[in-house]
């Protein structure tokens, strides 16, 4: 909620330069915490480390990564949106304008500055949209919004492929005057872009801030071994029982898929895995053999030529490349099923 602007007398502005000390040494602390406490290939984004004054355009990691661009465009009054760039960092420690509601210790945090101000970290009233663009595919973890008002019910974070394709999506809740919250992201995999929609159902609002991206580089897209036999495999019953990771049998490749779309189907490579090939459906049939291996090569089983030769073609019909007959299907979703129980290549896991 926007407030008046602070009074700040000669005296409080000490006061508040020694504590703005105090809180320094603090985020330092935290920071270092927070990269001890990164595995190798994850990181952050807590615009910390950004010297930009002014409109801000790309930003870099904990660990120096980047540059990730950064755009955001506002929403005015009449609920328009425009095209310009408003990215800009605004200190939570010591709040500019009237943003008194966007106070925390959070250090710095990014908003969409206000329509109308020039030159002064102030969080736009009539919202906008954020848009973050990473250099390669990230999974994201998760993200802290700050101040996202009751009102502003109709808040967003899309997740997005290289294509724009909506990967995952969660609405912000609307916790009111200088809320704070931490958003789960979903461990998507596959992430290009970040973006958050700061919007309401009651006319045209949408002030707010985000910080402390957390995210780990998504796995390259798993390429088929051929040559040199490798690994053991298991079939589409012990990848099914074994993805839940609140459980302790939980298995760990499935990190990167879980929540990745499978092709064109509208799921996620699980929900797949879980849903029964009623009739007799072929796509079904062929997908959750498909979906093992693939996660058996992902856990180091290697495959002979015959299977991977399937195995593309399976991936081709996923994509719509191709319109194989039926029986195609079948005999393909046959092979994968041998290789799966060992019948063929590597062997069965003991």
């Amino acid at each position: 909620m926007k407030k008046n602007l602070w009074k700040i007398c000669v005296l409080s502005m000490a006061l508040a330069t020694f504590a703005a000390c105090e809180q320094k040494e603090e985020m330092d602390g935290i920071k270092l915490n927070k990269i001890d406490a990164l595995a190798e290939s994850c990181d952050a984004i807590d615009f910390d480390n950004v010297t930009t004054e002014g409109y801000l355009s790309e930003v870099y990691t904990i660990r120096g990564v980047g540059p990730i661009m950064v755009h955001n465009t506002a929403r005015n009054s009449a609920g328009e949106m425009g095209t310009e760039n408003r990215a800009m960092l605004f200190d939570t420690g010591m709040p500019t304008g009237d943003d008194d509601d966007l106070h925390a210790d959070w250090g710095k945090a990014l908003i969409i500055q206000e329509l109308g101000v020039e030159n002064e970290p102030n969080d736009n009233q009539w919202g906008g949209e954020m848009l973050l663009t990473f250099p390669k595919a990230m999974t994201l973890q998760s993200m802290n919004v700050l101040d996202i008002d009751t009102y502003e019910d109709n808040s967003w974070v899309y997740l997005l492929d290289a294509e724009d394709k909506e990967l995952h999506k969660v609405m912000l809740k609307a916790l009111g005057d200088n809320s704070k919250q931490t958003v789960d992201l979903g461990n998507t995999a596959g992430v290009m872009k970040l973006k958050v929609v700061l919007a309401g159902n009651e006319g045209y609002v949408g002030s707010g801030a985000i910080d402390d991206i957390m995210f780990c580089e998504t796995p390259d897209v798993v390429t088929p071994p051929t040559d040199v036999v490798t690994g053991c495999t298991r079939t589409q019953g012990y990848w099914k029982n074994h993805a839940d990771p609140s459980k302790k049998k939980y298995d760990k490749t499935w990190d990167a898929y879980l929540n990745k779309a499978f092709y064109k189907s509208g799921m996620t490579y699980l929900q797949v895995l879980k849903t029964a090939p009623k009739n007799g459906n072929a796509y079904i049939i062929l997908a959750h053999q498909f979906i093992a291996a693939e996660l058996n090569v992902a856990a180091g089983a290697s495959i002979p030529t015959d299977v991977k030769n399937a195995w593309l073609a399976a991936e081709a019909y996923f994509k719509g490349e191709t319109t194989p007959a039926r029986a195609e299907l079948i005999a393909w979703a046959e092979l994968l099923d041998k290789y799966n129980n060992g019948v063929v290549g590597p062997g069965h896991c003991d």
